[in-house]
C-alpha cells in the first residue's frame, strides 16, 4: 500500500518525507510522494494529513483501565457533595449490599464518610482519587473490611481518623488495599477490555506498569501465546512476584522487561515525598524507600530486568538518584538501565543528575495538576514538569504516556499539553518533539528500535506500525494489512 501525507519519520538522517510504501508488515520505501507514486503505480493508496511511527503509551495500567471503563467516572468532580450525589444516583440502581466503585475525583481536603453514608446507606462505597493514591469510603465499606478504631495503619499507608480515633472514611496509599481487597476481584476480562479500548484509540503498543494483581502477568502471557493481544504489550512485574519470572518476549506480542517500585505517593493526595513541606503540614511519605533497596536493585539488574521507579516528589527523585549513584559505584551500570516514572517535581540541583536515564512523564498530569501545584507551591512550582530540560539531557530518553486511568489515554491531548505547557509556556516542547516522545522514544527505551524490523521509526526495513493524523488527532493506525480507523 502507498501511504501519502507529511511523514514525520523520527529518523534524524531524514526527518521528513512525503510518502511510505508498506507491504507484508514492513516499510519497503520512504521518500518524496512523486517518486513513490511513479515506483508503485498499482499500489492501493491512502492519504492522510500526517503520518508518524505508531503511537505508544509509555505508562498505562490496562487492567485498571479496563475496570474503570465499567465503573463510576468522577473525573470531573472537585466537590465531595457533587460526587456523593453521583453515588446516590448509582445506589438507586443497585441492590442492597452491592458494591459501588469508581473514582477520579480531586478534592482540596480529605472528606469523611458522612456524605457517602447518606448517599448509599445500604451499599458499601469505594472511590479512588484521580491519582489512585488515596480512597474515600463509607461506613459500610469500612465494616466490610473489618476496619475499626483498633486497626493499625499498614506499612506505607495511613487510615485517617476523627478526634475520637475512629476511622474517618479516608485512606492514604497502601491503606486503600484494606478496602480495595474486598471489591469484586479484577479479572482477565478487565485486561482484555482495557487493551481493546487502547487499540481502538490508535495505539500500536503500550507499557503496562506492574501494580496489577499477581495473576495478571499470566493473563498477558496467555493472550500473547494465543496471538490475541490487539497491540504490542510491554510489561513490568509487581515487585512481590518478580523472582518467579524472567525477561521474556513472545513474538511481537508481549515483552516482559521490568519490575515496578514506588518511591512515594502522589501530589493531589499530598503523599508525594517532598523536600519542601505542604501548606497543611507534612512532606509526604516514602513507600519503597530507595535508601533501603540497594541489594534488591542489584538482584533485579543481575536478573536482566529493568528497575522501574515511580518517583513524583523532589525528595523521592533525589533519593532515587542517590540509589543510582550507589549502584553505579558497585560497577552495575545502573544509569543505563534504570527508568524513572513521572519525575514531576525535580529540585533544580537534581535536574542534571537525571542525564542518562529513561524518564517517563505524563503531560496531562501537568494540565490536571496545574491549579493544585500553584496552590501548594506558589513560586516553587518552577521545579515542576521540566520536560523542556529533561528532553535535552545527554544520554536520556523522554517518554510520554497517560497513566490511565489516572488520566484518559488521549495522545492528541498529551501532545497539545506538552507543546503548550500548562504552567509555563517557556517549558513547552515542539510538537514534533512531543510526538517523538509518544512514538520513537518508548520503542527505543525497550530496545525495539534496534530490532531486525525496528519499531518507532519510519525507514526502509522498519516494522509497518504507523499512526495517521488529521487536525492534530490520530484517525487511524497501521499494525496489520490495512489502516484501522480510530474509534472515537
Amino acid at each position: 500500500m502507498l501511504l501519502l501525507g507529511e511523514v514525520w519519520t523520527c529518523d534524524e538522517r531524514s526527518p521528513l518525507a512525503g510518502a511510505v510504501y508498506a507491504e507484508g508488515g514492513r516499510i519497503i520505501d520512504v521518500g518524496p510522494a512523486d517518486d513513490l507514486k511513479a515506483r508503485y503505480p498499482g499500489a492501493r493508496r491512502y492519504r492522510f494529513e500526517r503520518i508518524t511511527p505508531g503511537i505508544q503509551d509509555a505508562h498505562v495500567h490496562p487492567v485498571y483501565w479496563g475496570r474503570w471503563l465499567d465503573s463510576l467516572d468522577l473525573r470531573d468532580e472537585t466537590d465531595p457533595r457533587r460526587a456523593a450525589a453521583r453515588v446516590a444516583e448509582a445506589a438507586a440502581r443497585k441492590r442492597p449490599g452491592e458494591w459501588i466503585s469508581g473514582g477520579g475525583f480531586v478534592f482540596d481536603h480529605y472528606p469523611d464518610s458522612r456524605l457517602l453514608d447518606a448517599a448509599a446507606p445500604q451499599n458499601p462505597v469505594y472511590l479512588d482519587s484521580r491519582d489512585l493514591h488515596s480512597a474515600w469510603v463509607n461506613r459500610r465499606a469500612l465494616e466490610a473490611a473489618g476496619i475499626g478504631p483498633e486497626t493499625p495503619d499498614p506499612p506505607g499507608g495511613r487510615i485517617l481518623r476523627d478526634g475520637s480515633g475512629r476511622p474517618s472514611g479516608y485512606l492514604l496509599e497502601r491503606a486503600v488495599s484494606l478496602v480495595a481487597g474486598r471489591l469484586p476481584p479484577l479479572a482477565k476480562a478487565d485486561l482484555v477490555r482495557g487493551l481493546a479500548d487502547l487499540a481502538a484509540r490508535g495505539y500500536v503498543a503500550v507499557h503496562a506498569m506492574g501494580d496489577s494483581p499477581p495473576e495478571a502477568t499470566d493473563w498477558a502471557r496467555e493472550l500473547a501465546a494465543a496471538g490475541e493481544l490487539p497491540l504490542r504489550l510491554a510489561w513490568t512485574l509487581p515487585k512481590e512476584i518478580w523472582r518467579s519470572y524472567a525477561p521474556e518476549k513472545i513474538g511481537q506480542q508481549l515483552h516482559i522487561f521490568g519490575v515496578k517500585y514506588f518511591a512515594d505517593g502522589a501530589l493531589t493526595s499530598r503523599t508525594a515525598w517532598m523536600l519542601e513541606g505542604y501548606p497543611e503540614g507534612g512532606r509526604g511519605m516514602p513507600l519503597d524507600d530507595p535508601r533501603e533497596h540497594d541489594d534488591e536493585m542489584e538482584a533485579v539488574l543481575e536478573a536482566g530486568l529493568v528497575p522501574v521507579w515511580h518517583a513524583i516528589g523532589t525528595r523521592a527523585v533525589r533519593e532515587l538518584l542517590n540509589l543510582v549513584d550507589r549502584l553505579d559505584g558497585r560497577g552495575l551500570a545502573a544509569r543505563r538501565r534504570f527508568r524513572v516514572e513521572h519525575a514531576q517535581h525535580v529540585a533544580a540541583d537534581d535536574a542534571g543528575r537525571l542525564a542518562g536515564l529513561r524518564i517517563s512523564m505524563q503531560p496531562l498530569h501537568a494540565r490536571d495538576d496545574a491549579q493544585t501545584i500553584k496552590r501548594l507551591f506558589g513560586e516553587a512550582e518552577r521545579t515542576s514538569y521540566r520536560w523542556d530540560v529533561l528532553a535535552r539531557l545527554p544520554g536520556s530518553l523522554l517518554l510520554f504516556g497517560s497513566d490511565a486511568p489516572v488520566a484518559e489515554p488521549d495522545a492528541a491531548a498529551g501532545v497539545a499539553a506538552a507543546a503548550s505547557h500548562p504552567l509555563d509556556g517557556k517549558r513547552s516542547l515542539s510538537e514534533r518533539d512531543a510526538v517523538r516522545a509518544y512514538t520513537y522514544a518508548p520503542a527505543a527505551a525497550l530496545g525495539w528500535s534496534g530490532e531486525d524490523a525496528p519499531w518507532g521509526i519510519v525507514r526502509r526495513g522498519a516494522r509497518a506500525a504507523l499512526g495517521f493524523w488529521e487536525g492534530g488527532r490520530p484517525v487511524a493506525r497501521l499494525l496489520g494489512e490495512e489502516p484501522e480507523p480510530v474509534q472515537s
